[in-house]
């Protein structure tokens, strides 16, 4: 028969120190509807190649140190037990002598209750961190790819617009050679208009070029084959609205205190921070207990009155292990709490800075859009204009080059005015921690739900 027992006086107090530490971790917030209640929007459909997340081994990690901080330190000692002495013989006065060998197994626990219960909320919060800057990464890879996809689409509108350019080049030069024929020209306007025609179609050339660099830039972030020539779908150079301009800036940086991944995992940092200090604190000056069972065969007594054979079955103590060292590492402890504040202090100032940049830049861009749209009707009106006189022979191949010139740089004006404006309103939402596959990659356009947090808004259509 066996004997095992251990100090059951421990018990309820270690289940009291560690029932703070069961999982408190928060839901899933739901992200209030920050976009207008009527929007077009040109909508890249890459959500797919973003799913699942980009830090799994960090995770696998940190639960592997939140599992052993639930463990306190066991030792096992296995010893053999012998016992030589002398027995009253039952039939006579004379004494009988004996040798008897057994095993024996003895288990001893450690266990500083107050600090296994910081090291298990540290470790807690570690793990909470990790997930959330997981979290942190996919909504930045969402932004970035965003991002590259309206780089996309600008090099794929400096293509239209540098083939644009060539057959206003080539009519051009087609003018220049049938009044060469008739007479009524001039061989230097032909020569103006062939050296034109070759600078534009360099200009689509590099053109070209740009839009395959940006088409392989975008395939590295979605991990896509780079030969794989990816080109935005038709329509797509329109100005999207993701953020309603009624919101005051003070709400979106509300929002984005509140939604900000990666400003929670650094609050969440700096709570295993305080715990890790308070696991050192404990760990130095507060109490030990000890409990050691002892796991043997049954002693061969005679009798309910025989002592020959009896001995402890499990022992207990308690205690402190104080030492002059916990000082600095308390000290220690003290300053990781200060530097983990001080991160948080610089990551929410990180974050006002990139919500009110890119509220900048998206107000700018809005402003700039009208403007832009003007000089490209104007400088489009002037160039046929021009052309009309070339025609009519009152003008010369000078005017229409500059025309040329001039309508072509108001269209790349206007679709890097847009483009800009698209990439602003992207990057303030990731700003605002709301950037996901439903708002950027398959908006439909579809009204929007109006949010409880930021209340409905309106919105015209672009």
């Amino acid at each position: 028969m066996r004997r095992f027992a251990w100090c059951s006086g421990l018990v309820p107090f270690l289940f009291v120190a560690l029932s703070g530490c069961a999982d408190q971790s928060n839901p899933p917030l739901a992200y209030p509807a920050v976009t207008p209640a009527a929007q077009r929007v040109a909508s890249p459909r890459l959500g797919a190649a973003l799913a699942g997340g980009v830090l799994p081994g960090r995770v696998l990690h940190l639960s592997g140190e939140l599992g052993s901080g639930k463990t306190t330190l066991v030792r096992g000692l296995l010893r053999a037990l012998g016992i030589q002495g002398a027995l009253q013989n039952a039939s006579s006065i004379a004494l009988a002598t004996f040798t008897h060998f057994f095993p024996a197994a003895a288990i001893q626990w450690i266990i500083n209750p107050g600090q296994v219960a910081y090291n298990i909320i540290a470790s807690k919060r570690r793990l909470e961190a990790s997930e959330q800057r997981d979290q942190a990464a996919v909504l930045e890879t969402r932004r970035v790819a965003a991002v590259q996809y309206y780089d996309l689409v600008l090099t794929q509108a400096q293509v239209s617009v540098a083939w644009r350019a060539i057959k206003e080049a080539e009519e051009l030069l087609r003018i220049e050679r049938l009044g060469l024929k008739t007479g009524t020209a001039l061989s230097a306007g032909e020569l103006r208009a062939t050296a034109n025609l070759s600078g534009k179609q360099q200009d689509l050339l590099n053109a070209l070029n740009g839009f395959y660099n940006a088409s392989v830039a975008l395939t590295v972030t979605l991990h896509l084959d780079p030969t794989v020539m990816l080109v935005p779908r038709e329509g797509t150079m329109k100005q999207a609205t993701l953020v309603r301009e009624d919101l005051s800036i003070d709400e979106m940086l509300v929002a984005a205190v509140r939604y900000r991944p990666d400003l929670e995992a650094v609050r969440t940092l700096l709570g295993a921070a305080e715990a890790d200090k308070g696991a050192t604190v404990w760990g130095g000056w507060g109490p030990q207990a000890q409990a050691t069972g002892i796991l043997a065969t049954r002693p061969p007594a005679r009798s309910v009155v025989d002592t020959l054979y009896r001995q402890p079955i499990y022992t207990t103590t308690g205690g402190f292990n104080w030492s002059v060292a916990t000082f600095g590492r308390i000290k220690s402890a003290t300053a990781n709490v200060n530097i983990a504040a001080l991160d948080l202090e610089r990551q929410l100032d990180q974050v006002q800075a990139a919500v009110v940049t890119a509220h900048q830049a998206s107000v700018t861009a809005a402003k700039l859009s009208p403007l832009a749209k003007q000089e490209v009707t104007s400088a489009e009106e002037a160039l046929r204009l021009t052309l009309e006189n070339l025609k009519a022979g009152t003008g010369l191949t000078v005017d229409v080059l500059q025309a040329e010139d001039t309508a072509r740089q108001a269209r790349l004006r206007y679709a890097t005015t847009i483009v800009r404006y698209n990439q602003s309103q992207v990057n303030l939402l990731a700003a605002l921690g709301l950037i996901d596959q439903t708002n950027v990659f398959a908006l439909p356009a579809a009204a929007r739900a109006t949010s409880p947090l930021l209340g409905p808004a309106d919105s015209t259509t672009r």
